[in-house]
């Protein structure tokens, strides 16, 4: 029964029990309170318990139907915040949803420590916003470049950083620009947009990009690859000299340097660069010597192996004393791998 109905049958109730009793006794009854008073129809006294009973149970029923709406307003209103919450945990950003129910806001506590990801490529949801978010983060962590701007990931998370680098990996033109604010971006994506103009465009353009960009070994070796394969616009070999002290290079990083360019760089030069480098720099003495093997430059490595104690640079003094003899060995059959 409804509210309406029942204070309809209530109220003609108490009218039919007033009119039922005053048709019997219609005196009146009086009543001392104190100092005071009351004197009423017998009919009126008659109903009065009814009365009241009556009104306390609109009262009670009004208490209880208000607690209800409160109620089920706050589960309303945590079932739309379960949405928007679900939305940042999934766009990565710090969500301020508070929960009137204690399970919700509990399960929202823990949720905020873990990392969400979908297990499948075809996700449904009848919530067209989580449908749309997770299937951005499906195309973005399969390595597809998402422009949508509808939904914005927080710029420092993980989903955003992946976004971005497959942009950098899909597009040289925005690599290009990268670099040119290297300083905006982790170096991360800055080392991405390296590689991919180091692979996709000319030393010309390189070397414009290369004033103020911090390179780690990784990009300088990078670099001199690049360099290596590209002779008429090569860098300038003051500046080659200066990437290896900026990184320093170990031992096996100027083996490498010099295997890269023994095809490219003249002999002269090469000497030229490898002796001042290893005079500042012992740990570059091993890939100078190769060099000079390399160009039977042997009164020179003659001359830089006795600088040296007896035990040390073994395999290169074996090679001078086999060549002293007569007999014809390379550093590659004996010391040396490509």
């Amino acid at each position: 029964m409804g509210l309406k109905k029942y204070v309809a049958f209530s109220l003609l109730l108490i009218i039919a029990v007033y009119i039922f009793v005053f048709s019997i006794q219609a005196g009146n009854y009086t009543v001392n309170i104190l100092d005071y008073s009351i004197d009423l129809p017998i009919a009126a006294w008659i109903v009065l318990p009814v009365a009241v009973l009556f009104l306390a149970t609109i009262i009670h029923i009004v208490f209880y139907g208000f607690k209800n709406y409160l109620q089920t307003s706050s589960v309303k209103k945590d079932e739309e915040n379960i949405i928007e919450f679900f939305k940042d945990v999934l766009l990565e950003n710090n969500s301020n949803k508070k929960f009137k129910q204690k399970a919700l806001q509990e399960l929202a506590d823990i949720l905020t420590q873990m990392k969400i990801s979908p297990k499948t490529d075809n996700f449904e949801s009848s919530n067209s916003d989580i449908k749309n978010i997770v299937n951005n983060i499906i195309k973005i962590n399969s390595g597809e470049y998402v422009s949508d701007k509808t939904f914005k990931f927080n710029r420092n998370g993980n989903v955003a950083q992946k976004n971005l680098l497959n942009r950098v990996n899909g597009d040289v033109d925005y690599s290009i620009d990268i670099l040119k604010k290297s300083k905006d971006f982790s170096s991360e994506v800055v080392k991405a947009a390296f590689t991919n103009v180091i692979n996709n465009k000319s030393m010309t353009t390189i070397k414009k990009l290369l004033d103020g960009l911090k390179l780690d070994k990784e990009m300088v070796l990078e670099l001199m690859k690049k360099d290596s394969e590209n002779s008429e616009f090569a860098l300038e070999h003051d500046a080659i000299i200066k990437y290896t002290k900026d990184v320093e290079f170990e031992k096996e990083d100027y083996l490498t340097f010099a295997k890269l360019y023994k095809k490219s760089v003249q002999p002269d030069e090469l000497i030229k660069m490898f002796e001042t480098i290893s005079n500042e720099n012992e740990l570059a003495v091993e890939a100078y010597l190769v060099i000079l093997f390399e160009y039977e430059m042997i009164d020179k490595a003659r001359e830089l192996l006795n600088s040296y104690a007896k035990e040390e640079y073994q395999p290169y003094r074996a090679l001078l004393d086999l060549k002293d003899s007569g007999k014809y060995y390379t550093l590659e059959n004996l010391c040396y791998n490509k």
